[in-house]
């Protein structure tokens, strides 16, 4: 990856976190949180990945994201030195759901542990 990519990446992550942030959907606000940002290779598109407060509506959440879209593209680009402006997709990080899916594998085996010694 260029450093170009990872700067534009940078940007992009900065500028629709911001944007998210400033949505008044019900189906967002304060809510979300942009966790990451990847680029294709010709800047034609970026994947925007983010988080879901705990037991919060992702589906929704993604819905709002996907109708904001536009918005937040037009900021993009009014906040960017970029010939075209990527088309923004958003997607939940799977990072995050992986860590809590893990985290939970420790408590079980925790507590397991803890009924065990008992």
């Amino acid at each position: 990856m260029s450093g170009r990519t990872r700067k534009v990446e940078s940007q992009l992550k900065e500028i629709t976190g911001e944007e998210v942030a400033s949505l008044s959907d019900p189906r967002i606000q304060g809510l979300v949180t942009v966790t990451g940002v990847r680029v294709s290779a010709d800047l034609a598109h970026a994947t925007v990945f983010y988080s879901v407060l705990a037991g919060e509506d992702e589906l929704a959440a993604n819905e709002g994201l996907q109708s904001a879209a536009g918005r937040i593209q037009a900021a993009v680009g009014a906040q960017t030195r970029l010939k075209r402006t990527p088309k923004l997709h958003f997607e939940p990080d799977p990072v995050v759901d992986r860590a809590t899916r893990i985290e939970a594998a420790l408590r079980e085996v925790r507590t397991d542990d803890d009924a065990h010694e008992e």
